[in-house]
């Protein structure tokens, strides 16, 4: 971690994430009251934190959003790309619970939860939303076709856009835990994979979960009670001393990272080389 960057007050918050924007689809969004704005807004209740990885084989997957900070890099494959994944984590972030004293079935069905609903919001909703995003983010197909181009979800999220978004939650959670695996497509098989490293990432953090929970539920209680300049204080204190401990790369919960590095990135590359062999035909499907 470096770079560490608060943004304490809503306002920061709404500059720096519209300044970050690369594309004009979602900075028109935001400028104009839209979707991006509003996850945005929803994001800004609270102070926020942005920095850079310092081993990004270790952050890339170290779901430090749970925690406070929302990790920036400079690899992605196109600007759309980039908006996505950030739109990604911070609806992580903005609609994130944290409950002191949970236990361990329901905080893996938390974060579940919240993954879920990120996932749905940066990989489907957000192509109802903003009218020519999809025609300008990929130019091969993706996981959203399938209901994007189905007459009777246009339907339903034209006339009931609240059922139409239930509605794709839930096709989304089939997919996650029951739909026959011998129904899937490529794009389905790997939402399931994933669906089962989160499992993986969840016990990982078994012993040190209850820790962050606690101090993320003090730290949003300091700011909605008024004193966010406080809690964005007390947040970096934290941060900078869990980081502290390790004299190498200085990640907070290091040991975490590396111990879920080596599933992440042994599932990225069987994955991978599922994109790489789908690319070859003609109907190229990725989520």
């Amino acid at each position: 971690m470096k770079h560490l960057i608060p943004l304490v007050t809503r306002d920061d918050v709404h500059a720096h994430c519209l300044a970050h924007c690369k594309t004009d689809a979602f900075r028109s969004s935001h400028r104009e009251g839209g979707y991006i704005h509003d996850v945005v807004d929803q994001y800004a209740r609270l102070p926020r934190f942005t920095c850079e990885t310092t081993n990004d084989r270790l952050e890339r997957a170290h779901f430090c959003t749970w925690w406070g900070l929302t990790m920036r890099r400079d690899d992605y494959a196109a600007p759309a790309v980039e908006d996505l994944y950030i739109l990604h984590e911070i609806w992580h972030a903005a609609h994130m619970p944290f409950i002191p004293g949970i236990g361990f079935e329901a905080f893996h069905g938390k974060m579940e939860r919240n993954e879920l609903e990120a996932s749905v919001a940066s990989e489907l909703l957000v192509y109802f939303k903003i009218d020519g995003l999809r025609e300008s983010a990929f130019p091969h197909p993706i996981y959203a076709d399938r209901f994007l181009n189905d007459p009777a979800m246009r339907l339903l999220w034209r006339e009931n856009e609240v059922v139409a978004t239930n509605t794709l939650l839930e096709a989304r959670r089939n997919v996650m835990y029951s739909k026959p695996e011998g129904d899937m497509d490529l794009s389905e098989r790997w939402i399931r994979k994933f669906t089962m490293q989160n499992r993986q990432w969840s016990i990982v953090w078994a012993d040190r979960y209850p820790d962050i929970e606690d101090h993320m539920h003090r730290f949003q209680q300091m700011a909605h009670g008024g004193d966010r300049k406080g809690a964005a204080d007390f947040h970096i204190d934290w941060i900078e001393a869990e980081a502290a401990s390790d004299a190498v790369d200085h990640i907070p919960f290091r040991d975490q990272a590396l111990l879920f590095a080596t599933i992440y990135w042994a599932n990225r590359a069987k994955y991978d080389a599922a994109l790489n062999g789908a690319a070859s035909k003609p109907a190229r499907m990725t989520v």
